[in-house]
């Protein structure tokens, strides 16, 4: 059952050794603009499943980054790493064998997320990973297949988070196509509205943009 896992890791990354006779805890961590969420699943490699055991999830709010200089907010940093340390915590509870940590696009866009990257492991001794917006699209694709019957058509998924958007052409064999492009909540938020809720000047501006 642990080749179900490897192809979500990105080149170079790998498991540590797994003995696959027994049933093994992995936590996968994504680091998102908007919210950092986690999930631990137990690994069954008789049945070639795994189950679901505990999720986790903070709103962080990493897309709001200081508009001047791009780079990720003191507080929004703060706050990404109290819920990582948290996650930890909850991860090492239930005896997990390995975490899996991403980060995605407002990491990957701040001009200090590589500063970041390094607090989070010296301060919560977590190796985080960044991938690009394909991998996060490749990624994104696997998971939706590992819980869906494609029933031997194409598909296409479509992944709105807060800094970016995935788009994906796949079946159940292969995606055929992989897009990423900057276009999320957080980051439209961020760009054209300023009341809350939205005034009515700024919806016709956002329905103007989409056409």
């Amino acid at each position: 059952m642990v080749s179900v896992f490897n192809p979500k890791l990105a080149p170079g990354e790998t498991l540590a050794p797994i003995d696959q006779a027994e049933p093994c805890i992995l936590a996968a961590i994504d680091i998102g603009t908007n919210s950092i969420h986690m999930v631990v699943v137990r690994i069954d490699p008789h049945l070639s499943a795994f189950t679901i055991i505990a999720r986790e999830k903070d709103t962080i709010r990493l897309g709001d980054r200081e508009q001047k200089t791009g780079k990720l907010a003191p507080d929004a940093i703060e706050r990404a790493i109290a819920t990582l340390k948290r996650c930890k915590d909850l991860a090492s509870s239930l005896d997990v064998h390995q975490i899996i940590a991403v980060a995605t696009s407002a990491t990957r866009e701040a001009a200090n997320g590589a500063q970041f990257l390094q607090q989070i492991q010296q301060e919560v001794g977590l190796k985080v990973d960044l991938i690009s917006g394909l991998e996060e699209a490749r990624r994104i694709y696997l998971g939706v297949l590992s819980g869906m019957d494609f029933q031997n058509l194409p598909h296409i998924i479509l992944d709105i988070g807060g800094g970016s958007t995935e788009l994906i052409l796949a079946d159940n064999h292969d995606a055929r196509f992989l897009s990423s492009t900057k276009v999320g909540a957080v980051r439209l938020t961020q760009d054209f509205i300023t009341t809350d809720p939205v005034s009515p000047q700024q919806f016709a501006v956002l329905r103007a943009l989409s056409l």
